[in-house]
């Protein structure tokens, strides 16, 4: 399974992390996440190097992390400081500690070489910072199904007039003539449909107030590793109802991912019973492609060796793989020692 390493994920929400350590899986590593004194958010992974016990069932000593078992203590930088049995420390006793910074409400874990970890590559959004959108509202799902499946469906967007036919969805007629427009600039895949003349679903029509046809657009910029941002339209001669819906996957295993949605809308901002109703539509909106990403796993499972076949609509996740593929086979070729997931 592709998982590429030297790129910033998503570790947990800033509010998840404080002074009483959990755990979080994360590119198949065992994480601690906790804070130190002064606020700063630390990840190291969750294994001591004695007998393998979860540093996360332990408790903070000062900054130190202190294992349950045999009261091992380590730093935020994994240099294990204090054996209670030994007067002396081994090189081998110390874990590995992972590069992390804290945005706009984030904290990003950089699991590859930690030489080549520059927060100025952490994804932005702007429309989260500014008060013309509403940002608020976010979602997180624990997703028993590979990442790359839930990174196609967000590629995919032709599946939303069937999935989500009761939600957002739209006339699949107007898939006959589908305005699909690919495009793939350096490593990013955009994927574009406006779809004119097109009657509202229940949803959008709440959303926008609309009680004709609209304009419907929805442009999908996917970039590595995992990242899809939806850029969602709903416009008539009144009205234009936008949201910014940004996918953010952190692959915890080969089966399993961490999944966040972060919404953002430009319309009646200040409105809190719309943001509540909005709240409760879109879950419903993302629960539907669980359903369906968690059955495409099951069903991988039971048919092995079976090919997919490509369908037109499927150029941007194809473009993705190969982008994905790539920039593995990079990975593995630069690879140095100490730059995966070493048993310390």
């Amino acid at each position: 399974m592709t998982m590429l390493r030297n790129f910033w994920y998503v570790a947990a929400l800033a509010e998840e992390v404080n002074r009483q350590p959990v755990q979080r899986i994360l590119l198949g590593v065992p994480t601690a996440l906790y804070r130190t004194q002064s606020g700063e958010p630390v990840a190291v992974r969750d294994v001591c190097s004695h007998r393998r016990a979860p540093l996360s069932l332990g408790k903070l000593v000062g900054d130190n992390i202190e294992c349950p078992y045999h009261g091992m203590q380590f730093g935020p930088d994994g240099r294990c400081s204090l054996i209670p049995s030994q007067d002396s420390v081994a090189e081998a006793a110390h874990i590995r500690a992972f590069p992390v910074a804290e945005r706009q409400g984030i904290v990003w874990i950089w699991p590859g070489d930690p030489a080549a970890a520059d927060p100025a590559a952490i994804p932005h959004f702007p429309w989260r910072a500014s008060d013309q959108w509403h940002h608020d509202t976010s979602y997180y799902y624990h997703v028993q199904a590979s990442h790359l499946l839930m990174t196609d469906n967000l590629l995919d967007l032709g599946h939303v007039a069937f999935v989500h036919a009761d939600t957002i969805g739209f006339d699949p007629s107007a898939l006959a003539h589908d305005p699909l427009v690919t495009d793939v600039v350096g490593d990013t895949v955009r994927n574009t449909r406006i779809i004119p003349d097109v009657e509202p679903s229940p949803a959008v029509q709440r959303w926008g107030g609309f009680t004709g046809r609209i304009e419907r657009t929805s442009v999908s910029t996917w970039y590595p590793p995992c990242f899809t941002s939806i850029q969602f339209g709903n416009r008539d001669h009144a009205a234009n109802a936008e949201l910014r819906i940004d996918h953010l996957i952190t692959p915890e295993t080969d089966e399993t991912h961490h999944y966040w949605v972060f919404v953002a809308r430009n319309f009646e901002i200040d409105d809190d019973v719309l943001t509540k109703q909005m709240r409760e539509d879109n879950d419903v909106v993302h629960h539907q492609d669980l359903v369906i990403v968690e059955a495409q796993q099951r069903m991988i499972a039971l048919t092995p060796g079976s090919i997919d076949m490509a369908i037109r609509q499927d150029k941007g996740l194809v473009q993705a793989h190969r982008i994905m593929d790539r920039l593995a086979a990079a990975e593995r070729s630069a690879a140095t020692p100490g730059t995966g997931d070493p048993v310390r």
